[in-house]
């Protein structure tokens, strides 16, 4: 009987001893998962970053020259040189439909002669 009580407490001890290294081993597992994810979208970004520095090196060289800057500036202020003239084209307004008066039925007259529509 003695016997068979130290083998269930061994039981036990071990099963203890088990959930400990799982619980252990599941949080290592979830950091490493999560570790995973922000290197990747790390990674995303630094590619998107990247992208944009390129755009922007190449943004800068054109500005750098003197037709770059001074597209740059028509562009942003709307301005010319001395002696240009300026064609602003405007869209043509919208023709706007005209409603047709509706043609009622004998009935739906009677209805609003009465008042209720």
């Amino acid at each position: 009987m003695l016997f068979k009580l130290g083998k269930k407490i061994w039981i036990l001890v071990l099963l203890i001893v088990f959930v400990v290294f799982a619980n252990g081993t599941w949080s290592v597992y979830q950091k490493s998962s999560f570790a995973s994810e922000n290197r990747e979208l790390a990674q995303k970004e630094l590619e998107e970053l990247k992208v944009r520095e390129i755009a922007l090196r190449e943004e800068l060289v054109r500005l750098e020259t003197k037709r770059g800057l001074e597209e740059e500036v028509r562009q942003k202020f709307d301005v010319g040189l001395e002696g240009e003239k300026m064609i602003v084209l405007v869209d043509a307004p919208e023709k706007k439909k005209l409603i047709e008066p509706r043609e009622y039925t004998l009935w739906e007259k009677v209805v609003r002669m009465l008042g209720f529509k």
